[in-house]
């Protein structure tokens, strides 16, 4: 299993137009709702948003990962999408972020779900992919980044 298995090209925005972290979630949300991932848009948002209520998810280097485990999601679900002028996650690190990756779960499907978060927290530990990462400036850039990082 590897995390593009999941995160395609058409899941992807390298532009953001959202300027908060709920405009954020509610832009990604919409492209897994029109790829029939999430089945109820708005009770995934809400779901997201309750979970960033209990801890942000903008873990430092520029990047957030909301999250959360709803029966709105069909199988495991995941967006990304950049912000060239940053969003205000509420980081433990004080930074904004640049990289959001959106990712929901059926509680049926959730040990895919938490190797999916663990592989994405292993990569950007990894300085060498953050590198890559950060210069991949189309979608099918950033997919071939992971490719070549996924072991």
């Amino acid at each position: 299993m590897r995390f593009t298995d999941f995160l395609t090209k058409e899941s992807c925005i390298m532009d953001l137009a959202s300027a908060t972290k709920e405009e954020a979630i509610r832009e990604l949300a919409d492209i897994l709702t029109r790829q029939g991932r999430v089945k109820d848009e708005e009770d995934f948002i809400k779901h997201v948003l309750e979970r960033e209520m209990l801890g942000s998810t903008g873990i430092g280097n520029g990047v957030a990962i909301p999250h959360c485990p709803t029966q709105s999601v069909e199988g495991v679900a995941v967006a990304f999408g950049r912000s060239r002028q940053g969003i205000d996650f509420q980081s433990f690190d004080g930074s904004e972020v640049n990289n959001i990756f959106l990712m929901g779960t059926n509680p049926q499907d959730l040990n895919i779900y938490l190797k999916l978060l663990a592989t994405l927290s292993k990569l950007l530990n990894d300085r060498i992919f953050r590198q890559d990462f950060a210069n991949a400036a189309t979608q099918e850039e950033l997919i071939a980044v992971f490719k070549k990082h996924e072991k």
